[in-house]
């Protein structure tokens, strides 16, 4: 079974039909947002009569409440040659499959787009409530083999809504800091939470001594090192620094990563989730 994702909003979404977020929309809701003329409102059960009676115009106020609306819930994944490696395309399946059922189960409309090279069409999921066209997507991508580089990113935004919507972009983050500005400038509109995949073997289990040979995913370039305790370390040095730089590149644009270094857990994501806004 899988488990819920419980994302929240720190801002009101303007969609107009009725859901599960702060909506800047006035309808059927528990929360008080302002008083209204009766012309403006004609909702007589609503009336107050103690706001009326102050009403320097002497007309009748009403109560109006704010609604609660519903928000478009978007996966931005990278699908690059580097996202196939260990366990990685594993955990986007099984974010992929939490996140679209925690859309609809919120009654929210959900929405995916895979990105390499380019952006192909077969891996464009427009937003919508049509949960049954999840299952083949999944078993599509379980087949499919990730290949080529993170570029089709860039593009992604022309594809989303103008009106702003959460999305999570799942990424490893192996490409030039330069271009994640570019992303996250094209996507300044959104609700950004970015979910960086790393695995540990790429960096924290290398040996002290002996030849490793290490290959780029991307451009299939190999090299062979001797390794040894000064250089390991400074192996590991280097992906710290990576991960303060990715750091400071996120929050410049309004954005708080989650690197998850180990298995997928719905647990950890939530945490994540609701600590935003805190």
């Amino acid at each position: 079974m899988t488990e819920t994702l419980f994302y929240r909003l720190p801002w009101q979404s303007s969609a107009v039909y009725p859901g599960a977020h702060p909506g800047q929309m006035i309808g059927a809701g528990q929360l008080f947002k302002r008083h209204e003329p009766l012309v403006a409102s004609p909702d007589p059960r609503r009336i107050d009569l103690r706001a009326s009676v102050l009403d320097p115009f002497a007309s009748y106020r009403v109560r109006v409440y704010q609604q609660q609306s519903t928000v478009n819930i978007y996966l931005l994944a990278d699908m690059s040659a580097s996202m196939g490696y260990a366990d990685k395309k594993q955990t986007l399946l099984q974010f992929l499959q939490a996140a679209a059922n925690s859309a609809f189960s919120y009654g929210d409309k959900f929405g995916f787009f895979g990105c390499n090279d380019h952006i192909e069409h077969r891996w464009m999921l427009p937003a919508s409530q049509q949960s049954g066209r999840v299952p083949t997507l999944l078993e599509q991508l379980e087949r499919h083999r990730f290949t080529g580089t993170a570029n089709g990113l860039q593009h992604a935004a022309a594809f989303l809504p103008s009106r702003r919507s959460l999305v999570f972009l799942l990424s490893d983050c192996h490409f030039p800091l330069s271009q994640l500005r570019n992303l996250l400038g094209s996507l300044q509109g959104h609700d950004v939470i970015p979910l960086v995949l790393w695995n540990q073997d790429e960096y924290a289990t290398l040996p002290n001594w002996g030849l490793i040979s290490f290959q780029d995913m991307e451009n299939n370039a190999t090299r062979t090192l001797f390794m040894r305790p000064a250089l390991r370390q400074k192996i590991i040095a280097a992906y710290q620094q990576r991960q303060h730089d990715l750091k400071h590149v996120f929050r410049a644009f309004g954005s708080e990563p989650l690197f998850i270094t180990e298995c997928y857990s719905t647990q950890t994501i939530n945490r994540h989730l609701q600590q935003r806004g805190v």
